[in-house]
């Protein structure tokens, strides 16, 4: 059995495992809640974008944070709250992790990109996944590009769309004509993964650094073939992860040698499952 079958099946099983704990008009409700809540940030961080009022600090871990990131996810948690059918718990980048304990939950990237963001870089934006806590698996994922005014937004069974009008990925697509992304390459070091760098550009001539949401949009539209991007909080996936599935492509997403973070390969099924064989990139 092939490595591309495998992750076809792996897919249909988890969708069918996600629709018996949560009806699929219940999920298209939630899909359009945070679609909501990411575009009411993106017009909170179009107000700041390129002033001089960003309130920039570091936080502890030396990544920047601005006043926008804060009222962007005060935004996004607030409408998150008053979602119908119940309030879940909500795991923010800014406020951390809030609510009484809910098998279903929030995880909140209220600006990623925000070193693109501080720099004028419009490549930036919010991004809301839903996740089933039970076992880390993306239900439903909203990613915002509000200076770009593009919105990808998707969820198991509900398929994907982007701007409202439906994506969905080919069932192959062959190396040499596609163009693969990677995230900075300082965080292939914090994952240890620098010979998967080294080895992805040896395969392939068309490596390019389409980083942060910016670059998992263009892997959910088709532009890009696929994408590696390590060292991620679960922030920085869980969207990108249920969206990409529900356009019909592959995402592998497994333990960062980088204590609690996650290292992705997201993109078409074909060029996935290609690219997992060549570099090992699930087997390590």
């Amino acid at each position: 059995m092939n490595k591309l079958y495998n992750i076809t099946i792996r897919y249909e099983q988890i969708r069918a495992f996600i629709l018996r704990g949560m009806q699929a008009g219940r999920l298209e409700t939630l899909l359009a809640t945070a679609v909501a809540a990411a575009e009411e940030a993106g017009a909170v961080i179009r107000r700041y974008f390129g002033g001089n009022r960003l309130g920039l600090e570091r936080k502890p871990d030396g990544s920047p944070v601005t006043r926008a990131d804060r009222e962007a996810e005060a935004v996004i948690r607030a409408r998150l709250a008053a979602a119908p059918g119940g309030a879940f718990d909500i795991l923010g980048e800014e406020e951390g992790l809030s609510g009484p304990g809910t098998r279903w939950r929030w995880v909140v990237d209220p600006i990623d990109g925000t070193r693109s963001f501080v720099r004028g870089i419009p490549l930036c934006g919010p991004m809301i996944g839903l996740e089933n806590t039970a076992d880390g698996r993306a239900l439903l994922g909203v990613i915002h590009l509000p200076m770009l005014g593009v919105t990808y937004a998707g969820g198991a069974g509900l398929g994907a769309t982007r701007n409202g009008a439906p994506v969905r990925l080919p069932e192959s697509a062959a190396l040499p004509d596609a163009i693969i992304a990677t995230g900075d390459v300082a965080a292939f070091r914090e994952a240890g993964r620098e010979n998967d760098y080294r080895r992805l550009t040896e395969l392939h001539g068309y490596v390019r650094g389409y980083t942060d949401c910016f670059g998992h949009g263009l892997v959910i539209e088709g532009a890009l073939g696929a994408m590696l991007d390590p060292a991620l909080n679960v922030w920085d996936i869980r969207a990108s992860q249920a969206i990409v599935e529900a356009a019909g492509g592959a995402a592998v997403v497994v333990p960062s040698k980088r204590a609690g973070k996650l290292d992705a390969l997201i993109g078409n099924r074909a060029l996935v499952a290609e690219l997992d064989r060549e570099l090992g990139f699930s087997a390590r």
